[in-house]
């Protein structure tokens, strides 16, 4: 079980590092991916939720 809870960890701190190397909020990446997760995104699309590709995609919503 604590293999799994590293692991999990480890994805955890690498979106974050990631987002902050694009100068994304991770917050607002993770709030607003999940959501659009939940909506339906679909799989072959993987790569518009990118964080490097979140800033471009966010600004088109508002």
């Amino acid at each position: 079980m604590a293999e799994i809870g590293a692991e999990n960890w480890a994805l955890f701190a690498s979106i974050v590092a990631t987002c902050k190397l694009n100068d994304v909020n991770p917050a607002a990446y993770l709030a607003e991916t999940l959501q659009v997760i939940i909506e339906g995104h679909p799989n072959s699309r993987i790569g518009d939720l990118m964080p490097w590709r979140f800033r471009k995609a966010s600004s088109r919503h508002q």
